[in-house]
């Protein structure tokens, strides 16, 4: 993602010293190893894929779940080049995909924006870095570790299995239904809302610096909420078992309509099971 962000930062210098809306604006994208890449759309055997690293800069990312040979798909609003096509490579067990060709200059105040659909191993290892655009996937999504950075754009995931889920994300929504992580579910966003509807997870980080949270908590041992600015909202799934709380706030109001028990800087509804940290700087944080 660092390559990305640095075309997008050349990108805003350019446009604000020199005006670029009016004039052709460009800068070229490079890689390493780029003469091992292949350019179109193909398929290829789930067998052989252990880890799935993507980098797309604008248009959606459909993530979909396939057996046996599966398929890579992008569609643009135009025909597009063999140097506009996305490019891929099998290294070993890892396949890489990129937007396009090593060395293509693209265009910053008219960006080409190309849809991209992929069909993955359950399972799998995926790294996808967008820098704009959305992301979508609405059928049950298996994978081994999720790494998701994001620049701008929304991401939509409506099931998804998960050893470990690791998001950075600069600005727009994130959006997740029924979520199950055996490992640990961490989530960074200075800009954007987080809301998942049911979350299962050994541990949930979740570090925002505007935005608001709402998190439908249904099983974890650790939770940790760190919000500069916006709501927060945690539903519990088992009252009976309940949360052991630590609130910690600058400018801020906990409300709850559950029985709580404070003791010293403690709250504990229920049982305790889960043990939760919340630290907010403004904001109100509702756990129901």
């Amino acid at each position: 993602m660092k390559r990305i962000i640095a075309v997008l930062l050349a990108g805003v210098l350019l446009l604000s010293m020199f005006g670029c809306i009016r004039i052709s604006c460009s800068v070229p994208i490079r890689y390493s190893n780029a003469d091992k890449y292949t350019a179109g759309n193909f398929t290829y055997e789930e067998t052989k894929v252990k880890k799935v690293e993507i980098e797309w800069l604008a248009g959606s990312v459909t993530l979909l779940n396939g057996k046996g040979t599966l398929s890579v798909s992008e569609s643009g609003e135009q025909d597009l080049s063999e140097e506009e096509q996305m490019h891929w490579w099998l290294d070993g067990t890892t396949l890489r995909i990129k937007y396009c060709k090593s060395g293509k200059e693209l265009s910053l105040s008219k960006m080409e924006k190309k849809d991209l659909t992929v069909e993955l191993p359950a399972f799998v290892d995926l790294k996808l870095d967008i820098a704009s655009g959305k992301i979508v996937s609405e059928n049950m999504l298996d994978l081994g570790t999720f790494d998701l950075d994001k620049a701008s754009g929304n991401a939509d995931i409506r099931f998804l299995s998960a050893e470990k889920v690791n998001i950075k994300t600069a600005s727009g929504a994130t959006a997740f239904g029924k979520v199950s992580v055996s490992g640990a579910f961490e989530i960074d966003t200075a800009s954007g809302g987080l809301t998942v509807d049911e979350i299962s997870a050994n541990e949930i980080d979740v570090d925002s610096a505007s935005g608001g949270i709402t998190l439908g908590i249904a099983d974890a041992s650790k939770v940790r909420i760190n919000s500069t600015s916006g709501s927060v909202k945690l539903t519990l799934s088992d009252k009976e078992a309940g949360a052991r709380i630590k609130f910690d706030a600058v400018s801020g109001d906990f409300n709850t309509a559950l029985s709580v028990v404070n003791s010293g800087d403690l709250m504990t509804i229920g049982e305790g099971k889960i043990d939760m940290e919340i630290k907010v700087v403004s904001g109100t944080v509702t756990v129901e």
